[in-house]
């Protein structure tokens, strides 16, 4: 799936319930399921995408772009690390890693939705923090990752440490000289736009509606389906049976009216427009996604 621009990953985690980020820093909601789905056991689906098709995703970064980017920070930040006499060995992902579900439009899987209710599935979550001793954490986080703060200068064994850690300086290292700000702008405007002009569409309000009568024929009672993935009463950190049944009637009646793709064909429509009111600004952020990509590749190439 292509992941957008670092400039709209705040966006996607908002829409999509989603945790952005490398490295090991992660969020969301904390929840776990009490009853987990195996990773392609006989509850497992293909799972339907919306984001990565959307006319706004051409100008998000690639998988294989995402790979090289965040691999060559991860090179920095090693090469940092060893500059304070700490072994750094970057987290490698397990290979049979499940992947965050595309949550645009709220959920969108049932095997997802009886094993988590509207709970992140956790296995697909970046770890908390990197497998790094107490002490050695302020150097990778810089202020953030030790007792010092405000405007005081963290320092390991008497030597300074960049203010953002050899993590966050390995980051910006990259994004200081190849991020298009302006391009990642508009880009982030067309995603948060086209998103709640989607809701007041007709097809959409009307699916909407149709939704939610479908809910009341399952016994709940919710005008759209952010009214129950928002819903207070599904925050806490345990999944309960009321909440996976909730979700899966929410995810049944999707399929019953055709809501995911009403709402896909709505929003695509309203990105076209402004994609191609905006195609000079936007071609010029793919290319500086190119481009920072390429440096990327040379940087773990060098090793």
């Amino acid at each position: 799936m292509r992941r957008l621009a670092p400039a709209c990953l705040a966006l996607a985690a908002a829409l999509l319930g989603c945790s952005p980020g490398s490295s090991g820093e992660g969020g969301g909601p904390a929840g776990a399921a009490e009853n987990p789905v195996e990773s392609g056991g006989p509850a497992a689906e293909r799972q339907v995408t919306y984001t990565d098709r959307l006319p706004i995703a051409r100008y998000s970064y690639t998988d294989a772009e995402n790979t090289a980017i965040e691999s060559a920070q991860q090179v920095l930040t090693r090469r940092c690390m060893r500059t304070y006499g700490i072994v750094y060995e970057p987290p490698k992902p397990a290979p049979d890693a499940p992947e965050l579900a595309d949550r645009r439009y709220g959920l969108s899987s049932v095997s997802e939705a009886a094993g988590f209710g509207y709970h992140p599935n956790r296995e697909a979550l970046p770890k908390a923090r990197p497998a790094l001793p107490a002490d050695a954490l302020p150097v990778f986080y810089g202020k953030r990752g030790g007792e010092q703060g405000g405007g005081e200068k963290v320092t390991y064994k008497g030597k300074e440490v960049p203010a953002d850690g050899c993590f966050g300086q390995s980051v910006g290292k990259l994004s200081k000289e190849y991020d298009d700000q302006a391009g990642a702008a508009v880009a982030s405007r067309i995603a948060t736009e086209s998103y709640e002009e989607s809701l007041a569409d007709p097809s959409v309000k009307e699916g909407f509606r149709k939704w939610s009568a479908c809910m009341r024929n399952s016994g709940f009672r919710y005008e759209t389906p952010m009214s129950p993935l928002n819903s207070p009463v599904f925050q806490g950190r345990t999944v309960a049976a009321k909440e996976k049944k909730t979700a899966v009637a929410d995810v049944r009646c999707k399929e019953e009216t055709g809501l995911l793709d009403i709402w896909f064909k709505a929003e695509s429509r309203i990105q076209k427009a402004d994609v191609e009111k905006n195609a000079e600004a936007l071609e010029r952020l793919r290319t500086a996604h190119q481009k920072k990509a390429e440096a990327a590749r040379r940087i773990v190439a060098e090793g």
